[in-house]
């Protein structure tokens, strides 16, 4: 028997249900934030259809649901202790001297958690934008506080810490450059192998307005290789679509350059064999 009078069973009973109750409510209570969060923002961005917009949308709901989740775990974890016994109050004032204690060993996860805020509050990066990172490009597909996730044409998962985030190339905003590089030989007359890709640049871009935003125009002679002089073509394309125009191009270039007896210079061997006299 405790001194109160209750008896020791019913006691640490009691304790159990209202755990049980603090973890179940704190579960409605998040489910029925979540919910309304996902209408809010649903309804506020509802007249809108970009796909701008749409990105936006499917990066602040799965980010908001974590931040529901992070602030009510606290609470719960914090009326728990109070009801197991434990002083919430002075566990909070020496978690101040805790934490200056395991700062140190914890800079990369704050880190981490600074480098997403900034990342999401100055829209760098929206679920669904293709990003190069390093050497990782691929799609986004969730953007959280402490990582993000994005998977490359390769498709495995690759989970990226928002520390290690220092640069970004995002191929989604305004508009990207399908640049081509092609090689001629030596011997080729470079003024009309220059004329010849011009032609086919302007033709290109009359049959694909729906890709190429504008034709750059040709660098001439963008490097002297060993073998090879290098012409370079550059369009301005829509979002994503550098990746195709420049495979089309090279096609293209490779059959033009075929039909009007332009060399596309490449590795030979040449083997000489000495026979004795007999």
């Amino acid at each position: 028997m405790e001194p109160s009078g209750v008896p020791l069973y019913i006691d640490i009973l009691r304790r159990a249900i209202n755990v049980a109750l603090i973890l179940a409510g704190s579960i409605v209570v998040v489910w029925v934030s979540t919910f309304v969060v996902k209408r809010m923002i649903k309804i506020r961005f509802r007249s809108k259809t970009s796909l701008e917009v749409q990105r936006r949308i499917r990066t602040a709901i799965p980010l908001t649901s974590s931040v529901i989740k992070y602030a009510v775990a606290f609470f719960a974890l914090i009326a728990v202790l109070r009801e197991v016994g434990v002083d919430a109050t002075a566990l909070l004032a020496g978690a101040g001297v805790v934490g200056v204690a395991l700062g140190f060993g914890a800079q990369t996860l704050v880190r981490d958690i600074l480098t997403g805020m900034f990342l999401l509050f100055e829209d760098s990066v929206s679920v669904g934008d293709i990003i190069q990172v390093g050497d990782i490009t691929g799609r986004v597909e969730d953007v959280g506080l402490r990582v993000t996730h994005i998977r490359p044409f390769s498709g495995a998962l690759i989970t990226i810490p928002n520390g290690e985030i220092s640069r970004i190339a995002n191929f989604n905003r305004g508009f990207t450059r399908a640049i081509i590089e092609v090689g001629v030989a030596y011997e080729v007359d470079v003024d009309r192998a220059i004329e010849v890709l011009r032609q086919l640049a302007e033709k290109y871009k009359e049959d694909n307005k729906e890709k190429v935003m504008d034709f750059v125009g040709i660098h001439r002679i963008a490097r002297l290789d060993d073998s090879s002089v290098i012409l370079r073509v550059v369009f301005q394309v829509a979002p994503l679509e550098h990746w195709g125009v420049e495979r089309d191009m090279l096609y293209f270039i490779k059959k033009t350059f075929d039909e009007n007896a332009i060399e596309i210079p490449y590795q030979k061997h040449v083997v000489y064999v000495k026979s004795e006299a007999s």
